[in-house]
Formats: C-alpha cells, structure tokens, sequence
C-alpha cells in the first residue's frame, strides 16, 4: 500500500501526527519500566530470587536491582543497540518507511508479551525484542521526518515529531499514577495498556505516511519520488506548477546510474557504508562528536528508568505523583526546543541544555545530602529541570544526527549514533542498579557524564545546519567548512554528477516544464520551494 498525503493542510499535519505517535509508543514502552521496576508484585514475582521474600530488610529482600533488575532494564538498549545499527544500514537501501513499520509492529507485539512473562529470563527476551522494534524506529522516524520537512522549519517539524516523545512519558506517568497510586492494579495490566501506543502508530503510519520522495529519487523511483514530493508540497499550501518526473530524474540519474552496479546489499556491504561514517570528511567533525553526546546524553538519561525508586530512597512521599510531575516537565523542554532549535542553532541548544542538565542533578544531589533532613522541594524542582533541559538535548541532538549525514547513509549514521547510545543504555542500567541505593553518587555520576559530553561538539568544531540544504553524497570529497558564521556542507562529489543537479535545480528559464516567473518572483520562490522537499 503506498498512502497519499492528500492536497490538504490537515493531510500534512496529520502525516507528522502519525510519526508523532509513533515516537511516543517508543516512550511509553521504555519509561514504563520506570514504574514496574518498584511495583511491590513485580518484586515479587519476578526480582526476588527463590527464598528471599522472608530474608527481613536489606537489598535481597527488596529485589535482585542490581542482577536481575539491571538485566531487566538494559536488556531492551540491548535490543535497542543491535536494531538502530542492523535497521540503519539495511533502512538506507529498503527504505525508511518499511523499517519503520516493522519495528513498531515488532515493539508493539513484544511489549504485549512482556506482559505475560512468568520468570526474569523471559521478561529479559521480550524487553530485548521490543528494543529490537525501538532501534528500528528511531533510525528511520527521525531520518523519514527530516526528509519530508521543508529546509526552513525542518527544525520545528523534527522537534513537533520529537515531542511526541513527551506526550508518550506523560501517558505512562498518568497511567501509573491512575494504576498504583490511585488504584492497586497489577504490573501486568499496566505493560498490556503501555503497548497500545505502538500499535497505534503503527496503524497510522501504514495508513498516511508516504515513503521519502529524497530516498525515493535516489533509488531510480522518479514518478513516485515526484508524485509525494508534490502531494506533500500541495498539503503544505505551495503555489505555482507540479515538479514534474523530467525534472526530478535530471537531478537524480547521474546519481543512480552511479551506484547502478551496486551489489545487493550485504554484510560486507552494510558495514562498508559504517565504514563511510569514520571517513576523515566525517569522522572528527561529524560523527565521533555526536557519538560522544549520544553516550553522554544516554548515560543520564538512564536515571528515568530509576526515578521514582530513587525518589522513594531518598524519602519522597507519594513517589508516583512526584513521578508523573516530572514527566510533565518534558513540556517546557519541548517548547523551549521547538523556540530555539531554528532561532539560536542546534549546537547552542545542545550545549545549554546538557550543561543545565547536569548542574540540576547537582542541585537535586545536594537538597537529598542530610537523609534525615531531605529538602523535598529542591528534589523535585531540580528532578524535574534536568528532565527538561534533557527533552530539550534529545531534540536538538536529534536534528543535529539527521542533518550532518548524508543521505545515502543517513540512516546508517542514525542507527550507529543511537547504538552508541543504546551501549551506554546498557551500562549505566547496571551502574544504576549497582548504586541504587546511593543515590547521590549516582546523581552526581551522571551529571558529570554529562557536562563533560557537553563540550564534545564545542571542542571537536561540530557544524551547525540550521537552514541549509541536506547533502546527498558522501565521498572523499565531501568536507565541512564554515563561512559567514554558518557552518554549511560544501558537497564536492563527481564533475557530471555534481553539475547535472546544480543545472537541474537552478534551470529556472522559460522551459516547457517550468513555471512562468511572476513579476514579483513568487513563481520562481514556489517551485524552489517544491524543489526543495525532494
């Protein structure tokens, strides 16, 4: 089935509403076990080892955190880590939307099993596949989203997408808080409702969002490629005549014919195209900074899936409650992003936010330092300013990832980024489990990680793509430079090549498949415009 976006604004924005909803069903099946992991039955059930529910007080009787608990809750960055490398390769050659699909169909199915589990073991399988399904949706959710955004906002859509993300954490929150506090349901019946999201998604994106017409076009598929591309520039009110098939192979066949004796896509072949993302073009400007920062930014981000028990240790009251006041701080995250990622640059975001982060640990460090005396105030305000400034990083470093590789291995980059990430997912959950109950040193642990993340892009000169054009190619050729105080991508790829989509997309003389130039140059600002979304 290949959906049409339809000629109506509504059709565009219910296009990112579907990946909106997509992302959060990633959320809410990562952050639910947040809640599950102090559940009283789950400790019961499934972190007790065998005998040691009547062993009195002590670590044992509260549950295996740092064994089972800890396996547990890497075992889905595990997933995670082998699907965003595996999905990002394979995504660039089969394409963004059926990676997609099938990771959220696969998440939503392992999430409804998770439910059902009866031992740690088999709890740790189907967190490991639901992870499997979530690294192929972040690889291609964002990259699908980057590509069918317009260059001017594409920050703003990315981070609309994004935000959904928060939409996800607040629906798990509410739904804890509505099961264990106010109620006394089980764990079980809480992970079933926690997939409903994903498979929501799931439905939606199969029925409204059309595949990449940049991919598209990379791929010899000029008709579709220039059919989406005017269904979507038609949603998003454009004026002036269609892009026309002509116009799009122009740009496109040299590339194509390219890449025309490719060999299907192998093992040899997808970690060649890894191999493309540690080129010396790349590699300290591009894809070793954002390595550093997906790291730094996981590491911290892994105090979410041990929240509330670390607010229960340090001796909140109504844990839950507080809980979900802290998901509902991913909103001023969220606008804050969405305000500043176009305005001031990804690069500035990402560095406020990572640096503010990290000193609002410090702080709810040091309102819990007297046990006996816990400033519970303090805790939480700062709780919740580092899970803002947090959202906010993710949003920032999300377009940063999808913009700065090219598009032939955009996915890939996308996919190792985020694993490099998954990797430090699964380190700090057994690092958190192990200092569970010393929470501070914990706080502390991940604010240092992730000030010292912070200065990765700074130091190492990271570009900065706010309004500039995606690049397509990747090469010995292609550099970084910064001129005028932008940084932008100067692509230098083969003479034909580079030289058939310059004449391609600068041709606006009075062609017969071109649009007549109004007096005013609307005409011609229209069709760039098209141009542009392909």
């Amino acid at each position: 089935m290949h959906p049409t976006c339809g000629s109506s604004r509504w059709h565009y924005w219910l296009l990112f509403l579907a990946l909106g909803v997509a992302n959060s069903g990633d959320a809410t099946e990562i952050g639910c076990m947040n809640y599950i992991l102090s559940h009283p039955l789950f400790i019961e059930e499934i972190l007790l080892q065998p005998g040691a529910a009547n062993e009195g007080a002590g670590g044992t009787a509260e549950g295996d955190y740092s064994g089972r608990g800890a396996a547990i809750a890497s075992s889905i960055f595990a997933g995670m880590l082998i699907g965003g490398i595996v999905t990002g390769a394979y995504g660039d050659r089969i394409g963004r939307r059926p990676t997609l699909l099938a990771g959220l169909f696969l998440n939503a199915i392992s999430g409804v099993c998770s439910s059902l589990s009866p031992t740690a073991g088999v709890m740790c399988l189907f967190r490991f596949l639901a992870g499997l399904g979530i690294g192929a949706v972040l690889s291609s959710l964002i990259t699908l989203a980057t590509e069918l955004s317009p260059p001017a906002h594409r920050g703003w859509y990315i981070t609309l997408v994004g935000g959904f993300w928060t939409l996800g954490a607040i629906f798990v929150a509410v739904l804890a808080y509505a099961l264990f506090e106010l109620n006394d349901y089980s764990w079980r019946i809480f992970a079933l409702i926690a997939a409903a999201p994903t498979f929501v998604g799931g439905v939606l994106v199969w029925l409204v969002v059309p595949e990449s017409p940049r991919f598209l076009a990379l791929h010899g598929q000029y008709e579709r490629a220039a059919r989406i591309c005017n269904e979507v520039a038609d949603a998003m009110g454009y004026r002036g005549a269609p892009l026309t098939v002509k116009e799009v192979r122009d740009a496109f066949e040299p590339i194509v014919r390219s890449k025309a004796h490719s060999p299907p896509l192998s093992g040899r072949e997808a970690l060649r195209k890894i191999g493309d993302l540690y080129r010396r073009d790349l590699a300290w400007k591009v894809t070793v900074p954002l390595q550093v920062v997906w790291f730094s930014m996981s590491f911290g981000s892994g105090l979410c899936t041990w929240i509330t028990k670390i607010f229960s240790l340090v001796g909140l009251e109504n844990v839950y409650l507080q809980s979900l006041y802290f998901a509902l701080a991913n909103l001023p995250g969220n606008i804050a992003a969405a305000y500043a990622v176009d305005k001031f640059g990804r690069k500035t975001l990402l560095f406020a936010s990572m640096a503010f982060a990290a000193l609002s640990l410090a702080l709810a460090a040091e309102g819990a330092r007297d046990t006996e005396n816990v400033r519970q105030l303090q805790v939480v305000l700062a709780a919740c300013s580092f899970h803002a400034f947090l959202v906010s990083g993710w949003c920032a470093l999300s377009v940063m990832t999808s913009e700065l590789f090219p598009t032939a291995i955009r996915g890939t980059g996308m996919g190792v980024c985020s694993g490099v990430g998954r990797a430090a997912g699964i380190l700090v959950q057994f690092v958190n489990g192990a200092l569970i109950h010393q929470p501070l040193v914990l706080l502390l642990a991940a604010a240092g990680c992730m000030m010292c993340g912070a200065f990765a892009p700074i130091v190492l000169k990271t570009p900065d793509l706010a309004n500039c054009h995606l690049s397509d190619f990747s090469g010995p050729a292609l550099g970084v430079v910064e001129g005028d105080g932008q940084a932008i991508m100067k692509i230098v790829h083969d003479d034909v090549v580079a030289e058939s989509q310059r004449k391609a997309w600068k041709n606006d003389g009075a062609g017969d498949n071109d649009v007549e130039i109004d007096p005013d140059g609307t005409g011609l600002a229209e069709r760039r415009k098209r141009r542009e979304m392909v």
